[in-house]
């Protein structure tokens, strides 16, 4: 199975540049998923003291924009996030369309960072804790939206779940954490992880590279601002053996 990982631009101008690039890329390699960074098609606005509620509505409306025309890439899934309104909460909610079904919502972002770059927890609402994988054909996907990487336990609890595919879209500096935190999410769930990040091209605050590893944590493909789409391939029989593997069996003995 084919999956392109993508850097998408932080800043409004360049976005629907890369929209394009995008839809030739999927066009030529014929992928079956697309990972796009968290919240990929509105500005980061999410900083401050409190939230500009034009802002916000200009953020929404910019996703359904852009999910109307997901029909033009050349693929079966897409997975992202997207800003949302569901019973009076702002949430950032994981979500997966397909060229069959449509909009799919998956879980909302439970860990919400309070940064100076990122006052997610007063843009938003917790979301869930229900990591539970789902299923895009015979391929099964778990979501942890940025921060979440942090916490191993989910990514165990994944893993535990049978899925072979970690989604991880972001919003990230280019900080070692990261690599570590994908490295030890794979080695924890036996999953592929494929962390899509964004890119800032006018400031200096997201620093792309999307990355997909293996279930043994090996680099298969990494972005790169030359380069901001790549397509690998995946075997979801290597992510299933991986679950009977170390440490994957070792915790199964004692979790």
């Amino acid at each position: 199975m084919k999956v392109t990982i993508c850097e998408f631009p932080d800043e409004t101008a360049h976005k629907m540049k890369a929209w394009d690039a995008l839809v030739a890329h999927t066009v030529s390699a014929q992928p079956e998923v697309v990972v796009l960074p968290e919240m990929p098609f509105c500005g980061w606005i999410f900083v401050g003291h409190a939230v500009d509620l034009d802002q916000w509505r200009e953020a929404m409306n910019q996703h359904d924009r852009m999910i109307e025309r997901f029909s033009e890439l050349k693929c079966r899934w897409v997975l992202t996030s997207r800003p949302i309104e569901r019973d009076g909460l702002r949430l950032n909610e994981a979500f997966m369309w397909s060229a069959e079904s449509g909009y799919q919502a998956v879980r909302s972002k439970w860990y919400l960072p309070d940064l100076p770059i990122a006052r997610e927890s007063i843009w938003f609402s917790q979301g869930d804790r229900n990591f539970s994988p789902v299923s895009c054909g015979p391929l099964r996907v778990g979501f942890k939206l940025c921060s979440e990487m942090m916490f191993l336990e989910h990514s165990r609890e994944i893993g535990f779940a049978n899925a072979h595919l970690i989604a991880h879209p972001r919003a990230t500096g280019d900080g070692k954490r990261w690599q570590a935190a994908t490295e030890m999410s794979a080695i924890t769930s036996g999953c592929y992880v494929a962390s899509a990040n964004r890119r800032s091209y006018d400031r200096w605050l997201f620093t792309g590279g999307s990355r997909l590893l293996s279930p043994e944590a090996s680099l298969l493909a990494e972005t790169t601002a030359e380069s901001p789409f790549i397509t690998a391939e995946i075997d979801i029989s290597v992510a299933e053996k991986a679950k009977t593997t170390y440490p994957r069996d070792l915790q199964k003995m004692y979790c």
